[in-house]
């Protein structure tokens, strides 16, 4: 009989104590797999927001006061000039095409012989921004450029009528249409304005869900205050466009505005979560160094049960190598159970933890991590063993059966 078949033999004798034994290494197995599978899913996340939100700028003017409407922190009472946006237009461009000349890139300008322009123009959504009472709830209008913003903010989505198009339309935010009842076919009255409810917005957990929007310029009409807007969202139409050029060249050129890169933002917060979880799978690898120390003391503490059958097999001929490996061996499988056990309570702690850190965030099954789990289950089992397995390998036959 093989040495591996005596490991097999030995562990379904004690099926029981395995599981025991098993466990200590599963729980740290699972808490490690659970980590892993929650940092994934938050940094697959934040990477989402970088790709949606991220090459692009906030800008708004230069002087703010205290007040902001409905705490979305938009200031009120300082506006950018409408015909303003050519010039903010013209710098950012500019700006653009020099950060891509620092990072090497090479862009022809447009009719180049035998060249196309491979710089798509950004896309420039202002917004003007003015808060007054409707349906008896207080609200916040949004003028808005309709074919520039559907551009930028390609995952608007309606969930009842379509989106906004004629100049007499508004369409309104979903939280505002749950508390309110408007739906798609209402007339509002904005200011002493009429406008028809062309569609609900889809949720997007974002200011947006509170909000009504209509045409710029009817905005700007039924609140008295032409070629004025609240700020201008800037949609980078190229990846890894250097937006920060772009903010220094605005913040430095164009007085009356300051701009604000969200990919910067955005990073950040990447960044930050990236570290955080980094500390927590460095914690859950010290609680593997417990399981280790526990593994350790059960392997211990069965040695004097152990002895007879060592010395059994010293007198059969096993040497000290073969009966090292036998434990070894035995180490092994149960680090095998433990690991199995352990990727699979992890994935179920992934799954009912996960959406309470992480709302919005999917919990995907990752099973690149299951070689993951059972490796480091094993490697953890065989070395809380090694040094028992060393211990009763030194132990002679005729001490074996005296020690009974």
């Amino acid at each position: 009989m093989k040495l591996y078949q005596i490991a097999l033999r030995e562990i379904g004798r004690r099926k029981m104590r395995t599981l025991y034994t098993a466990s200590s290494v599963a729980i740290s197995v699972a808490l490690l797999i659970a980590a892993l599978m929650v940092g994934m899913a938050g940094q697959k996340d934040l990477l989402l927001t970088i790709a949606r939100y991220g090459h692009s700028l906030t800008i708004f003017p230069a002087t703010s006061n205290e007040t902001s409407l409905q705490n979305f922190g938009i200031g009120t009472g300082h506006y950018i000039p409408e015909d303003s946006i050519p010039t903010i237009q013209e710098v950012y461009e500019k700006a653009i095409r020099i950060g891509w000349e620092k990072k090497g890139g090479f862009v022809l300008d447009a009719g180049a012989p035998g060249g196309v322009d491979m710089l798509q123009p950004a896309v420039f959504t202002p917004r003007l921004y003015e808060e007054t009472t409707v349906q008896g709830k207080k609200v916040v209008i949004a003028g808005i450029r309709p074919s520039e913003e559907y551009t930028a903010r390609f995952w608007w989505e309606v969930d009842e009528g379509s989106l906004l198009q004629k100049n007499d339309e508004c369409m309104v935010g979903k939280v505002f249409s749950k508390v309110t009842g408007v739906k798609a076919g209402d007339v509002l009255t904005i200011n002493e304005k009429p406008f028809r409810v062309s569609g609900v917005l889809r949720e997007t957990d974002s200011p947006d869900d509170y909000m009504i929007f209509a045409h710029l310029g009817k905005v700007q009409e039924a609140f008295g205050k032409p070629n004025r807007v609240s700020l201008i969202n800037v949609r980078a139409m190229c990846n890894y466009c250097p937006v920060g050029e772009a903010e220094l060249a605005l913040n430095t050129t164009v007085v009356g505005i300051r701009a604000t890169s969200q990919r910067e933002i955005a990073e950040a917060q990447h960044r930050i979560f990236k570290n955080v979880t980094s500390v927590i799978v460095g914690l859950v690898l010290l609680s593997m160094i417990i399981a280790c120390m526990a593994v350790f003391n059960m392997v211990m503490g069965n040695i004097h049960n152990r002895l007879r059958e060592a010395g059994l097999l010293k007198v059969a001929g096993a040497s000290r190598g073969q009966l090292m490996r036998l434990f070894i061996y035995e180490s092994l499988i149960i680090g095998l159970v433990g690991g199995l056990i352990g990727y699979g309570l992890g994935h179920a702690l992934a799954v009912t933890v996960g959406p309470m850190l992480l709302s919005g965030a999917v919990i995907e099954p990752q099973w690149e991590y299951l070689p993951i789990a059972v490796g480091a289950a094993m490697i953890a089992s065989m070395l809380a063993t090694i040094y028992p397995a060393y211990y009763i390998s030194r132990i002679r036959a005729s001490e074996a059966f005296r020690a009974l």
